[in-house]
């Protein structure tokens, strides 16, 4: 159920005409960068595969969806192509929602999560590396909550381990990275059951942590030019990060769940 008014334009249902493009929440100039990189970079590869085989297992392909906060739709894109022919987008920019049209994808709908314009409307929603952006994120997951059907469920993925934070993590308007258990904690407490948790990239987070240490983030304004800063890896390390990515979540399942570069969960609500 659709509950606040809207308007249409270019086939995209518009609730929140007047968010501006350098939200603190996200900065709409980073697009651009995942546009670009998003079919090429290996954490975006081995990312919504990881995503894929972990959503088949509780989502059917039939289930109304809707990816919030979907950047561009390169995501949805993937799940559409891979059997989720009912997915929706939802974004906060214009802009980003344009570039899922590109790639195919039909419903479309700017919104702010924080005064979602939905009640009992889908039987998924998903949210990957989304919840991290927001300073009210109990008021976003209630608000979740408050879009799913009965039964519904919450697909989650989240930068995980304050000790990872660096430079990146400001540019991209991070607002925290999460634990396992400080996650799980927050989704319990705004309506959710629990049916799957797990840390991925997990063989490569020494690389992150030494990500930490070159990149620190020295707590200053970001700048203008660090949004558009160059997110292309060099083609040969990005194969082998992708096959090690990879491998690991072929075996995920036998690893130990204690830490990794991200975080998946996968709820219902109560």
């Amino acid at each position: 159920m659709i509950i606040r008014d809207f308007f249409e334009e270019d086939n995209i249902k518009i609730f929140d005409r007047d968010i501006i493009e350098n939200h603190a929440d996200y900065n709409a100039q980073g697009l651009d960068n995942l546009y670009a990189q998003e079919e090429k970079h290996f954490w975006f590869i081995a990312r919504k595969e990881f995503i894929f085989q972990n959503m088949k297992q509780f989502i059917s392909v039939d289930e109304k969806i809707i990816e919030i906060g979907a950047g561009t739709g390169n995501v949805s894109r993937y799940l559409r192509n891979n059997g989720y022919k009912n997915i929706s987008v939802g974004e906060m920019h214009l802009s980003g929602l344009k570039y899922a049209k590109e790639y195919g994808i039909k419903d479309c709908y700017q919104f702010n999560l924080l005064d979602t314009p939905f009640k009992n409307e889908f039987n998924a929603v998903c949210m990957f590396d989304v919840l991290e952006h927001i300073k009210e994120d109990a008021l976003a997951l209630k608000n979740v909550n408050k879009s799913l059907a009965h039964k519904g469920k919450l697909v989650l993925t989240v930068p995980s381990h304050m000790w990872l934070w660096n430079r990146d993590d400001a540019i991209a308007g991070h607002k925290t990275r999460y634990t396992k258990k400080e996650l799980i904690n927050k989704l319990e407490d705004n309506g959710f059951k629990i049916l799957k948790a797990r840390y991925f990239f997990m063989s490569i987070t020494p690389l992150f942590f030494l990500r930490t240490i070159l990149n620190r983030d020295d707590k200053s304004e970001v700048k203008e030019a660090e949004y558009s800063k160059d997110i292309s890896m060099n083609f040969i390390l990005n194969g082998v990060l992708l096959f090690i990515s990879r491998v690991e979540n072929r075996i995920s399942h036998f690893l130990p769940n204690i830490f990794g570069g991200s975080l998946l969960i996968i709820a219902e609500k109560n």
